[in-house]
Order: C-alpha cells, then sequence, then structure tokens
C-alpha cells in the first residue's frame, strides 16, 4: 500500500512547506486514485483492494497479489542493504521495517514448501523492480522515495488490509504477517519521527523534488500492478500451491522435458534451458533462456483445464508433440 498522504502538510517557521508536507500535498491524487473508497466519475470494476474489503477476493487470488509483491520488497531491501550506512539514505533504513521475511512465512504458509516455484513477476511488477533498482542504484533519493512510499502506506492504509485478510480468511498470524510490525509499538509515533526525518534530510532542492517526482512514480507503478492483477481476478481455477507444486516437480524431475516443450510447442528451437513458470486454465508460462537472455514463452492448452487432473495429460501432450516436431 503507498503511504498515506491524508495528513495536513504543515510548514516551517519561515512559512516555508515541510518536505514531508510537500510530498503528501503531491501525491495526494495519486493516494486517491488507488483509494477504493474514493469516489470516482468513471463506473470501474471491482479491483483487488474492493474485492478485499468486500470479502469476495479469493485466497487465491490474494495470495498472487502478496506473491507480487514479494518481488518489490526484495528490490527496496536490497537497496536498503547497500545504503545503511549512507548519511543521507541511512536515516531510512530501519530492521524493524523489513518485509521480506514476513512475505516469505506468508507465501510458505499460503502455497506450501515449494512456493519458491510458483511465483513470477507480472511484466508490470518487472517494470516496478526495474525502476526502483535504477532509481536506487546510486542515488540515496532513490531509495528515500520508493521505502518512504510503500513502509508508510503499509504503517497507515495497509493495516486495514491486514484486518480484512484476517476476517475473510481466518488467518491468525501466518497468511497475513506481513502486516504485522511487532517490533513497532506505535505506528503514529513512528511515522511522525519518519516525516521529521524527511524535514531534515540533507538534500539539494533539485533532489528534493527529484525525489517527490520518483514518489509519483512509484505510485504510477503500483497502480500498474493492481491494475494487471485485476484483470485475471477469478480467472485462474488453479490454486496458487497447486501451481507451485507442478512447477517444481517440472523444473525438478523433468527439466529436460521442459526445455523440449519450450524448443517444439513454445517455438524457441535455440533454447539453452527452460522452466516452467506458472499456468491457469488457458495455458502455460514457460521462460527459457535464449542467446542468454531469459524470454517468457506462453503455450495454450489444446482446450480449457479446470482441474488438477487434467494438467499433468496436457504436459504429456506438449512434450510428446513438441519431441516429434523436434526430430
Amino acid at each position: 500500500m503507498p503511504a498515506d498522504t491524508a495528513a495536513a502538510s504543515g510548514s516551517a517557521d519561515t512559512g516555508a512547506p515541510l518536505f514531508s508536507g510537500r510530498i503528501r500535498e503531491a501525491s495526494w491524487s495519486r493516494h486517491q486514485g488507488l483509494d477504493p473508497s474514493a469516489g470516482t466519475e468513471a463506473e470501474q470494476a471491482p479491483g483487488v483492494f474492493d474485492r478485499l474489503f468486500d470479502g469476495s477476493l479469493s485466497v487465491g487470488d490474494y495470495t498472487r497479489w502478496h506473491a507480487q509483491q514479494y518481488f518489490v520488497y526484495q528490490a527496496i531491501e536490497a537497496a536498503a542493504a547497500r545504503f545503511a550506512d549512507d548519511p543521507v539514505a541511512g536515516p531510512f533504513v530501519f530492521p524493524e521495517l523489513a518485509r521480506v521475511p514476513a512475505i516469505e512465512a506468508d507465501l510458505r504458509f499460503l502455497m506450501g514448501p515449494k512456493w519458491r516455484s510458483g511465483i513470477e513477476p507480472l511484466p508490470a511488477t518487472k517494470a516496478y523492480v526495474d525502476r526502483i533498482e535504477a532509481a536506487a542504484a546510486d542515488w540515496p533519493g532513490g531509495y528515500i522515495a520508493h521505502a518512504y512510499t510503500r513502509y508508510l502506506g503499509d504503517l497507515s492504509g495497509g493495516q486495514a488490509f491486514g484486518k480484512a485478510a484476517r476476517r475473510n480468511y481466518g488467518f491468525e498470524d501466518e497468511g497475513a504477517s506481513f502486516y504485522v510490525f511487532s517490533d513497532i509499538k506505535s505506528p503514529k509515533a513512528f511515522k511522525d519521527e519518519y516525516r521529521a526525518r524527511l524535514d531534515a534530510v540533507d538534500l539539494a532542492e533539485a533532489d528534493k523534488q527529484r525525489v517527490v517526482e520518483e514518489i509519483l512514480l512509484a505510485y504510477d507503478h503500483n497502480g500498474a500492478v493492481l491494475a494487471a492483477l485485476g484483470e485475471g481476478l477469478g480467472r485462474n481455477p488453479f490454486e496458487p500451491k497447486v501451481i507451485a507444486a507442478i512447477c517444481h516437480h517440472m523444473n525438478t524431475d523433468h527439466a529436460a522435458d521442459t526445455l523440449v516443450i519450450c524448443q517444439g510447442a513454445g517455438g524457441r528451437r535455440g533454447a539453452e534451458s527452460a522452466r516452467m513458470t506458472g499456468f491457469d486454465g488457458e495455458g502455460a508460462d514457460f521462460a527459457a533462456v535464449v542467446d542468454g537472455t531469459e524470454v517468457p514463452i506462453r503455450i495454450a492448452w489444446a482446450a480449457p483445464l479446470s482441474e488438477r487432473a487434467e494438467v499433468r495429460p496436457e504436459i504429456v501432450r506438449l512434450f510428446t508433440e513438441s519431441k516429434a516436431a523436434l526430430s
């Protein structure tokens, strides 16, 4: 959840707007655009947030949303490790904010021990991660912008998400531990301190404006991920744990067969290696290394599938036909 921008902006004794206030004011419209309670002129189909709050978001779609957040926080927390001792960005690196271990625990609970085999970033998520990595490669302001956008949102509106998940799915701790900040006793006091550090940050005016612009980009990327997830809501008949188990089996026990499928049915004869990354009722997704670069491959089933027992015969068909085509 992007940062809460609803608080008043405030100003310094000189009358100049505080930096934290400038950020909240600049990002207010983006925040409203992601808020399911905000009125919009156009009628929109319910998205991830709406369905979570009204109780209609399936646990499978909740899990897929959780999985996309994993990739985003991996990128942010890799940047945090690089900037921990930086005089400008270091004050915004808080171990108590780290979310990756909690997301990993949630995905293990939701998908089983083979969860890593069943998650893959959506194109929108990949673009978001690429932006974080580029902005925070060597610019402290890039880390500050993306950390602020995500973590302060988690401590604000994100807490409502955790309550809704626990209510809808009967979770106790696991499954929604992403939203639990056990080492932060007072989220309000923590956010106040965080904003005070923003107001005191040692950045030139041009860099401050650049931070604001980067925060707006972070909102846009977050919105794109939610939109992509929204397009697939309710469309995958297979639970994430089933996808993870089958992908793990193909990639661990049948890696050579997976490569044949990508070379044959996938049309990538030059593929050097391949892995299965997911599937739904309409087809299977793979990633193959071609000329040293990993490329996505989508292969349609012969007919729509809806049961786990239907997947194996269809994969066998793809392998058999691919092997024949390559002979």
